[in-house]
């Protein structure tokens, strides 16, 4: 009998963990070995803290499916946390648990959240510090040699590190804590299995089929957004660098590139998986980030640079399937495009646009992110499914507040223009660009 399951509600929390809740982790196109899980349970088996780090985000998905109440959740993350902490504490005589153990539970306590503002990418930073103190003493990786679990904790931290800073207040102590060297070989091993065709067809385990370059490109331009305005010439120069890496992306990794998607005149079907759709998604979510950080004056969520890339995002949201799951995994460009979308001065925010092209095209794009949360929320329960829309909510709210607030203030007159990706290069994060809409 495990020591971590002497309950029927452990069995019962195990049972729908194994065989619901870890499907949500992976991409569903990944190979059968990635979503394999006897390997992680086989450490919790001999180590409850493991286990229960297991339990407690599984316990938490059942809970917002009124399958269990919310308070299992928190005394399975209590009891994963107590026993992690316990490991962590030298004794006099006892071996330490194996360095896998403690990376299996801070890879489950990174995916619960119990907030909003959850803190859960301070078990992505150990996990960092761990990888990059073993990973760079070897000389070079070879991905067919790593562990399962390694390869997934690799993809892990390459993606929550990306896509989840935007979100951070402060980024300095994630930044420091980003694992550079590690991802600089794991980089070079990816690409030396894709040469050698080691990997085939080109699916990872987390990223899927979206180029891993692809989130180290998310996370250097998401750093830069805090440097604006730039007062060192290097930087905006690594701004165009970045730009200039992207666009060389589309000639390696020609999946991103999303010219070729339905129209409402096309007869003929394009069928996409959803990890291909999400590959083009980031692509195109990521060319309007690098553009506003490198022209936050001169270019807003009107500008025909950024209405360009709109059709397209719809397009392939259109072909999304939401319902299946891992649908999470697009919260990143559906916040970027959320921003794009957002509406320009009250009229666009009260739907009282008349004819115009561009405030309809932006309406119909928020309509359809909004419904995409919806569903990918009634599958995965995801924390950042809900970071994601509470952010776009006060987003979208902001042009009608700020007139209103123009009004108070006995200034109104012209509607209050309001460009949406002005949130996007704010000096403390993202919720910068609606404290106004917190106040409100």
């Amino acid at each position: 009998m495990p020591q971590g399951l002497r309950t029927e509600r452990d069995w019962n929390v195990f049972h729908y963990c194994s065989t619901q809740y870890m499907r949500l982790l992976t991409s569903p196109e990944a190979t059968s070995e990635f979503r394999d899980v006897s390997l992680i349970f086989a450490i919790g088996f001999d180590k409850p803290w493991v286990m229960h780090s297991a339990l407690a985000p599984a316990a938490l998905h059942a809970s917002f499916a009124s399958l269990l109440p919310k308070e299992d959740a928190m005394l399975y993350t209590q009891s994963a946390l107590k026993g992690l902490q316990q490991a962590l504490q030298p004794t006099r005589g006892r071996i330490p648990p194996e360095e896998d153990a403690f990376l299996a539970a801070s890879l489950f306590l990174g995916d619960f959240y119990s907030s909003s503002c959850s803190a859960s990418l301070t078990h992505y930073r150990a996990i960092a510090k761990i990888l990059e103190d073993r990973v760079t003493k070897i000389p070079r990786l070879d991905i067919s040699e790593l562990s399962i679990l390694h390869s997934t904790l690799l993809d892990s931290v390459l993606y929550h590190f990306s896509t989840r800073l935007i979100f951070e207040k402060d980024i300095d102590p994630t930044c420091r804590s980003f694992p550079c060297q590690t991802i600089i070989k794991y980089m070079e091993a990816l690409e030396s299995a894709k040469r050698d065709k080691c990997i085939e067809p080109f699916i990872l385990p987390v990223l899927g089929r979206t180029p891993p370059p692809l989130f180290v490109q998310i996370y250097q331009i998401t750093w830069l957004s805090r440097q604006i305005p730039f007062n060192q010439c290097e930087l905006y120069g690594l701004a165009t660098q970045c730009l200039t890496e992207l666009e060389g992306l589309a000639q390696d990794y020609p999946l991103v590139i999303s010219d070729i998607v339905p129209s409402s005149e096309s007869t003929v079907p394009v069928n996409l998986t959803n990890s291909e759709i999400a590959a083009k998604l980031y692509y195109i979510a990521a060319q309007i980030f690098v553009a506003k950080v490198l022209n936050p004056e001169g270019l807003s969520n009107q500008s025909s640079q950024i209405q360009a890339h709109l059709p397209r995002a719809a397009a392939l949201l259109e072909m999304y399937d939401a319902t299946l799951p891992c649908g999470q995994f697009i919260c990143w460009p559906l916040l970027i495009l959320g921003c794009a979308a957002c509406p320009t001065n009250t009229s666009e925010a009260q739907h009282t646009h008349g004819s115009n092209p561009g405030a309809l095209q932006r309406l119909e794009l928020r309509c359809l992110i909004q419904a995409t949360l919806v569903q990918i929320w009634h599958v995965s329960y995801s924390g950042y499914v809900k970071r994601t829309a509470g952010a776009l909510k006060k987003i979208w709210q902001l042009p009608s507040i700020l007139t209103k607030a123009s009004a108070d203030t006995g200034a109104a007159g012209e509607e209050v223009e309001y460009d949406g990706l002005i949130a996007l290069v704010q000096k403390d994060g993202l919720g910068a660009g609606f404290l106004v809409a917190e106040n409100g």
